[in-house]
């Protein structure tokens, strides 16, 4: 279990930071899969006909920002009530590279969002692109999983087809919704 306490930050060599942060999706995969589909859900929710894609993008990172701030408020106050302990730098340090995992995870969608933007495609069809890169995304995590597994293919086949299944129900509530 992570000691969490008032002890100073060791000083450690930036290659521990760019390897904690490159197994934040696996430490987190929850977290990862929250933020692909919070995304996933805000631009299916999103009227593309109305909106340019200055007004898309910052949408998204807004909602981005604020669920991020809510899952390291929500990971520091658990932690603090399961250990009795104090707010502390550690603690905050802890929590924001453990919840980067959101980040991570809504990434891809973002990024597809801005290529679409840049290749000049409109914006339902940059939409329409984030949310297969959102499917994508919650297929490739479940690939990973079963690799991860060393399953037999049946079994991964099973995995895939249940993130398959998340990301088509995303893109049936764009359907539902316009």
């Amino acid at each position: 279990m992570l000691e969490l306490d008032n002890k100073p930050l060791p000083r450690r060599r930036p290659r521990r930071a760019v390897e904690r942060l490159a197994c934040v999706a696996v430490e987190n995969a929850g977290g990862a899969v929250h933020g692909t589909v919070m995304v996933g859900v805000l631009l299916a929710a999103e009227d593309s006909h109305r909106e340019g894609y200055p007004e898309t993008i910052g949408a998204a990172a807004v909602v981005l920002a604020l669920y991020w701030l809510m899952s390291l408020y929500t990971h520091t106050l658990g932690i603090r009530l399961r250990t009795r302990g104090r707010l502390s730098r550690r603690l905050l340090w802890h929590s924001c590279t453990y919840e980067l995992a959101v980040v991570e995870g809504a990434f891809v969608p973002v990024l597809a969002l801005l290529i679409a933007w840049m290749a000049g495609a409109t914006v339902s069809s940059g939409v329409t692109v984030a949310l297969w890169a959102t499917v994508v995304s919650l297929v490739t995590l479940e690939v990973a999983a079963a690799w991860r597994a060393r399953m037999r293919p049946q079994e991964a086949w099973l995995q895939a087809a249940l993130g398959a299944v998340m990301g088509l129900a995303i893109i049936a509530l764009k359907l539902i919704l316009h």
